[in-house]
């Protein structure tokens, strides 16, 4: 008897003591949830409230996803529509506003190429889910060679995806300070400035000049400027993938919005590549069904000068390349 009331007494002081430790653990825990809560809703609210701190091209990327490709892009007179896609070197590269002047009435595009993105389906998909449907789809860049959508293991190995979607400001800290730093004597102007840049380019239909990344005189490069990355005996074959999810799902699209898909030449700096095999202006078609086409050189070639940096087009650049690209689609009749 001494025996069983000395354990029912030990069990109940140990049911106490767990007591008592369980509590001391369980409001640690929901303080510091607390916090941790009250901490991510006030970054994630300065995000929002501070979106002109962001680099310039998620400023750019943003605008086209919330701003260009949601509002109303044509209209009835419009009888040739066109979305170019592609990276920076599009985005740089395509003046539609002039675009459209050279290549005649009821033709309209817009320029909804990227910075660092070579990934053109989610812009194109936001487009068409916004009621903006084009008649002809332009892609720089052909799609990539992956079979199969990117599915739960792969969003596991993309650290970088991983904590955006968990810490969407994680980059505020710095870049807030980066900005406050290069602009404080001049925040006022600077704020307004990352606004009319913003406008400007929704404006210019997407068209953005990088100058951020010019270094030189006038904003164009040396007439001699050349890389030790340059292979200026190589010509860099576009590459056209048979297989493909991006172009599967591009085709599915295609049919049923009742688009063309044409691929048409990238600008390169003279030297960064041989000079690309000359065309005799004819279409290449490597789809009936839907229809997809291949227009003019894999690339064209302009001098250094027409560059702000070794792969951005300056403004004169990018009128360069506009205008032959007007050129090689009114040659190859595709509108027709």
């Amino acid at each position: 008897m001494v025996y069983s009331s000395s354990s029912a007494t030990l069990t109940a002081v140990e049911r106490k003591q767990g007591g008592v430790a369980s509590g001391r653990w369980c409001g640690p825990v929901a303080t510091f949830i607390v916090l941790f809560g009250a901490a991510w809703l006030a970054l994630y609210i300065a995000s929002l409230l501070l979106p002109f701190t962001r680099p310039g091209s998620v400023v750019i990327a943003d605008a086209k996803f919330d701003r260009l490709v949601t509002s109303k892009m044509f209209g009835p007179q419009d009888r040739y529509r066109a979305m170019i896609f592609g990276h920076s070197k599009v985005l740089a590269g395509v003046r539609p506003r002039e675009l459209d002047a050279a290549v005649g009435p009821g033709f309209r595009s817009y320029n909804l190429g990227l910075p660092g993105e070579v990934h053109f389906l989610p812009i194109l998909e936001a487009a068409l889910q916004a009621g903006n449907v084009p008649t002809h789809v332009m892609l720089t860049l052909a799609w990539d060679a992956k079979p199969t959508k990117d599915g739960f293991m792969d969003a596991l190995r993309n650290d970088a995806a991983i904590a955006t979607s968990v810490l969407p400001f994680r980059t505020l800290p710095r870049d807030a300070a980066l900005f406050l730093f290069q602009n404080r004597h001049r925040l006022t102007e600077a704020v307004r400035d990352v606004a009319a840049q913003r406008e400007a380019m929704l404006d210019d239909g997407g068209w953005y000049f990088i100058k951020s990344q010019s270094h030189y005189e006038n904003d164009a490069l040396p007439d001699d400027y050349a890389l030790p990355t340059d292979h200026s005996s190589r010509v860099d074959v576009r590459t056209i993938p048979e297989r493909s999810y991006t172009r599967e799902r591009l085709e599915q699209l295609a049919r049923q919005y009742g688009f063309q898909v044409l691929l048409i030449p990238v600008p390169f700096r003279t030297g960064e590549f041989a000079p690309a095999p000359a065309t005799d202006g004819r279409l290449v078609t490597i789809s009936e069904d839907p229809l997809i086409r291949v227009v003019g050189p894999d690339y064209f070639s302009y001098p250094p000068a027409f560059f702000a940096d070794p792969s951005h087009m300056n403004p004169r650049g990018a009128l360069a390349y506009t205008d032959d690209l007007a050129r090689l689609l009114k040659a190859s009749r595709v509108f027709d």
